[in-house]
């Protein structure tokens, strides 16, 4: 499954470099909401987007109750996001209604289709309450987070599933919705997966526990059990003075995170510029402000 992010006018001017570094490969932006509103990134979201290979989406959070208001608000929709000429579009339905929208929902989707490949974003119980089965001529982007796999109800798959709505990455405000789109949609849209950093780090992270601290782990950036228990085995190893190559691993996360200045510490040693440099990641984390690599700091190193 490949990883991506939706973003709106909630998360402000967002740097897409950032996005790209971790690993995403695509990005879904918000066009408009309802027949009034226009989000005023979307236009630099998409534009910036694309500049970096990124498959990009446009959505709309739609706001209508009648097949007439859907006609109105996808016509809107189309004036605004065809401009910046996106990869796929989306109706985003979850707002307050009654009965079956699904006529409405199509009417909506076939104007919009004119645009790009067109889904419906829903919800499992948005979609038993509803929508029937005429609906599944077009893909679904499915919302439903705390789960191993999501119910899909009228589909047999999804070709994108918002797992979260609690992301973050450093540098860029407010919560990220996290997405998993799958290898045939994305292939469908001819996108190329994006390398994930993060694993290359974390395997770097492995090695250096085995060559200091014999930690035995399999180097595969997976960041499990074996490896979240190594680290804590180095908790009270790793105080104000230690020197290793672990620490230079966290001194170069917190450089790319920008809490850490390069040339304002020393290399490999865990000193006071470094904790100082920890404790604001976890204040700006809403930790502990304590400077200790514990669980609670790794988290953050290791998911980010």
């Amino acid at each position: 499954m490949i990883k991506g992010l939706d973003v709106s006018n909630l998360n402000g001017a967002v740097n897409m470099d950032l996005i790209k570094n971790a690993g995403n490969s695509f990005v879904i932006a918000k066009a408009t909401e309802g027949s009034t509103f226009v989000d005023k990134y979307y236009n630099d979201n998409i534009r910036k987007a694309k500049a970096l290979g990124l498959v990009t989406g446009a959505y709309v959070f739609a706001r209508f109750t009648t097949k007439e208001k859907a006609i109105q608000e996808a016509n809107f929709f189309k004036q605004i996001a065809v401009a910046a000429n996106p990869d796929f579009v989306v109706l985003d339905f979850e707002q307050q209604c009654s009965g079956d929208m699904t006529d409405a929902c199509l009417e909506f989707l076939k104007i919009a289709s004119t645009v790009a490949p067109v889904l419906i974003y829903c919800n499992p119980s948005y979609i038993k309450a509803h929508l029937n089965s005429k609906i599944t001529k077009y893909p679904l982007w499915v919302a439903h987070y705390g789960v191993s796999s999501p119910s899909t109800v009228l589909w047999n798959e999804y070709a994108i599933w918002q797992y979260s709505e609690k992301g973050q990455i450093s540098g860029i405000g407010g919560y990220l919705d996290l997405n998993y789109m799958s290898d045939s949609f994305f292939n469908s849209l001819g996108g190329t997966r994006q390398p994930n950093p993060l694993v290359e780090q974390i395997k770097a992270l492995q090695y250096d526990l085995n060559s200091e601290y014999n930690a035995g782990l399999v180097v595969d950036g997976v960041a499990g059990q074996a490896t979240v228990a190594a680290l804590k085995g180095i908790q009270n190893i790793i105080v104000k003075g230690h020197k290793s190559y672990v620490v230079l691993w966290v001194q170069q996360k917190l450089e790319g995170y920008g809490y850490l200045n390069k040339g304002s510490y020393t290399e490999k040693v865990y000193d006071e510029p470094t904790f100082q440099a920890v404790t604001n990641m976890q204040k700006n984390w809403g930790k502990a402000t304590d400077g200790i690599l514990g669980p609670q700091a790794w988290s953050i190193f290791l998911n980010n």
